[in-house]
């Protein structure tokens, strides 16, 4: 029996074709963005057998009108989704690594409920959006922080917030200075445990005060700062602390967080301010300046940015207006300095103009670096930044968001559908051809072009002029249409098998790119597959008959739905016509030979049995049914006078009866098609009737010889 051929198709492809059924047909106009998720690594602790697990979404994500934020929660780094919500918070029960992922989507082109939590994961979802290579408008947040649970041994709850001083600079008068910190957020005091304050000395963190209040008063110029301290008396005896000698780091040293064994919290950051002899205030002050076009458009390679000043400088006696230009925004690197808030720039992006006021006794404009200084660089050198020189920098400044304003790109490559999207690999190849939607636009001088691309990856492997493709392999195939004009792309900048359609996307305008084209990102889409032939070689049969039968074909004795046209072949492999004459054809086993369509060969076989039947009286009966499988019978035999094996074709035994009046046997021996003889293990089940063992035996068509005295009987079976 033959094998029957199974396709199989693969996850992404089904679900590619369920959307296609939508119609949901993405375009490279799909804005939708995830942005990320920050998780606290942790490891977070599973407590009772569970622990939550938070993140927190980036504010830049795009959501686009009618479509929804869902958040996922993968497990390992296989990213299995075993959890979807409406918010970044999960509760987990097992010791695992987990990821929060954000996903943008149109429920109307993306229904979840195909997703089947431990089994799909998020690569598998991804397959399915444009950011992926798939149909659906949606984006997923792929990477970011993993978070890791395990089992906690005996948990420290104590938890020392951090604190938060209202001045950087506290300056002494008449000799000392008092300051106060506040603590940033709500401690955890267990049990039992008490909260105090620590003042520390210098960058080494010298400690020099316990209090119960964060408040100290100190008489010395130097670097102070106020630390949290949640702790259990029982475990840990501030009376070891030496003032002015014991650290922070020694304390901590101690303590769980920094290696130690004992539960406490230290904040090791701290408040920290600085104390000194502060010299008369600075009344520079650089005001505001502000702008009537923020949006500025770059002509002939320049633009010009225009800054007003509010007029609210305060400028003292000696002291220079000036205006810086920055560039960029996180962080903003100074790239000019002028009297005037005029300047000229010759790239797009984002610009900005900030008033400096300044003493030029005390500061030299060409110590900052222009094109390596940033703005807050700039700050930190001066008193409101913290650092020793009295001037006055306005850190907002006005912006201005230059963008290239030459005409737009037109061109436009429309979408393309697949004239038949399971093709069939038809001697060794497949036709594929695609049509457009009639949305293409070719601008003059433009040249419509299509590329094949193979795989979920979208491998370009050839471009033409038409819409139709030959392979010869099954799987993933696209057909994209491509507008480009050829004095900008050529088709030699394309390294066939290697680039991508991403890759080739990225350098469009419409891809963010510089290069005036439109390419149909998603395409027509193919799964060539190998197609089950609709008839094979058919099923085994047996049919016996008689020698005085007349002649008659084989192909109606096969079972199943056989493939007319086939060739036979006799017991010794001679090329027959179909037909079976008893009178001149050998019984045995014939074999039925086709070629299915995808170039694989099936075979069947039709076992003949041919008796010497004697003329039947009016009293005969047919044929006994329990001798033969046959599907066909011709003609009655009386079966007393011949060797009858059944069942035929055998697979474990087959029972051998002995003509009638023959009870007793000399030998019995077992002939192969090729002649070999072989003494099989026969035992007796009643007179004249014997089994024969033949699980041993080549698959195949056997001749059983029994001799008895000077009398010979043969008959055959396939095994």
């Amino acid at each position: 029996m033959k094998t029957p051929v199974t396709l199989l198709r693969s996850f992404a492809a089904i679900t590619l074709t369920f959307l296609v059924a939508k119609g949901t047909w993405a375009q490279s106009g799909c804005t939708a963005y995830a942005g990320n998720i920050e998780v606290d690594f942790g490891p977070a602790c599973l407590q009772n057998g569970a622990a939550t697990l938070s993140g927190t979404p980036s504010p830049d994500a795009v959501v686009p009108p009618g479509f929804t934020s869902t958040y996922l929660l993968s497990r390992t780094n296989g990213l299995i989704i075993e959890q979807m919500g409406p918010a970044p918070s999960f509760t987990v029960n097992s010791v695992d690594v987990w990821r929060i992922h954000r996903l943008v989507s149109d429920p109307s082109t993306l229904d979840l409920d195909m997703v089947q939590p431990g089994t799909t994961t998020i690569y598998d979802l991804q397959a399915l959006t444009t950011q992926g290579g798939g149909a659906a408008c949606a984006s997923i947040s792929m990477t970011g922080a993993a978070a890791k649970t395990m089992e906690c041994e005996e948990p420290c709850m104590a938890f020392a917030s951090g604190m938060m001083m209202d001045s950087s600079l506290i300056c002494l008068d008449q000799g000392t200075a008092t300051f106060t910190a506040t603590t940033a957020g709500a401690s955890t005091i267990p049990p039992g445990f008490q909260q105090t304050f620590l003042l520390t000395r210098t960058n080494g963190l010298i400690i020099e005060g316990i209090a119960a209040t964060p408040t100290f008063t100190v008489n010395s110029e130097d670097v102070w700062r106020i630390h949290n301290l949640i702790y259990d008396p029982a475990t840990l005896d501030l009376g070891m602390i030496d003032l002015g000698v014991t650290t922070a780091y020694d304390l901590q040293a101690q303590l769980l967080q920094g290696g130690g064994e004992i539960c406490a919290s230290l904040d090791i950051s701290g408040a920290p301010v600085k104390t000194g002899n502060c010299p008369p205030a600075c009344t520079a002050g650089a005001g505001t300046v502000y702008t009537d076009q923020p949006d500025v458009c770059l002509w002939d390679g320049t633009a010009e940015l225009n800054a007003q000043p509010a007029g609210d400088a305060v400028i003292p006696a000696g002291f220079n207006l000036a205006y810086y230009l920055a560039e960029g925004d996180d962080p903003a690197v100074l790239i000019g300095i002028s009297t005037d808030p005029t300047f000229t720039v010759g790239s797009t992006g984002q610009y900005s103009i900030h008033a400096f006021v300044y003493d030029p006794n005390t500061f030299d404009p060409a110590s900052v670096v222009i094109y390596g200084s940033t703005v807050m660089e700039l700050n930190a050198l001066l008193m409101q930044g913290g650092g020793g020189i009295c001037a006055s920098l306005d850190l907002t400044g006005t912006s201005f968001l230059v963008t290239d304003c030459t005409p737009a790109c037109d061109a436009d490559a429309g979408a393309m559908l697949s004239e038949d999207p399971t093709p069939c690999l038809v001697d060794g190849t497949a036709q594929l051809m695609a049509v457009s939607f009639g949305d293409t636009v070719v601008p003059p001088g433009f040249t419509l072009g299509f590329l094949l691309s193979e795989g979920s990856d979208l491998v370009v492997e050839a471009i033409s002029g038409d819409p139709s493709f030959t392979v010869d392999g099954v799987g993933l195939y696209h057909i994209h249409a491509f507008v480009y004009d050829p004095a900008t792309w050529d088709p030699a900048m394309m390294d066939f098998g290697t680039t991508t359609i991403y890759d080739l996307n990225a350098t469009l305008v419409q891809g963010g790119g510089s290069l005036c084209a439109s390419l149909d990102v998603l395409g027509a889409v193919f799964e060539v597959a190998i197609c089950v032939p609709p008839c094979d070689a058919g099923l085994d049969s047996t049919i016996t008959v008689c020698l005085s039968d007349p002649a008659f074909p084989l192909f109606p004795i096969l079972g199943g739905t056989p493939c007319p046209g086939g060739m036979w072949l006799s017991p010794f492999a001679e090329v027959l016509n179909g037909e079976f004459d008893p009178s001149a054809n050998t019984a045995g086993v014939y074999m039925y030979v086709v070629t299915l369509p995808n170039g694989l060969m099936d075979t069947a076989f039709v076992t003949v049995n041919v008796l010497e039947c004697p003329d039947l009286a009016p009293t005969a009966k047919p044929f006994a049914p329990g001798r033969t499988n046959s599907t066909v019978s011709v003609g009655t035999v009386d079966c007393a006078d011949v060797l009858v094996l059944f069942p035929n074709p055998a697979t474990d035994h087959v029972q051998i009866t002995l003509p009638s009046g023959l009870s007793a046997w000399g030998r019995i021996t077992l002939v192969d098609v090729g002649g070999r003889t072989v003494n099989p293990r026969v035992e007796q089940v009643a007179t004249g009737t014997f089994r024969l063992d033949v699980r041993n035996l080549s698959t195949g068509v056997w001749t059983v010889r029994i001799t008895s005295g000077k009398e010979q009987f043969t008959a055959r079976f396939v095994r």
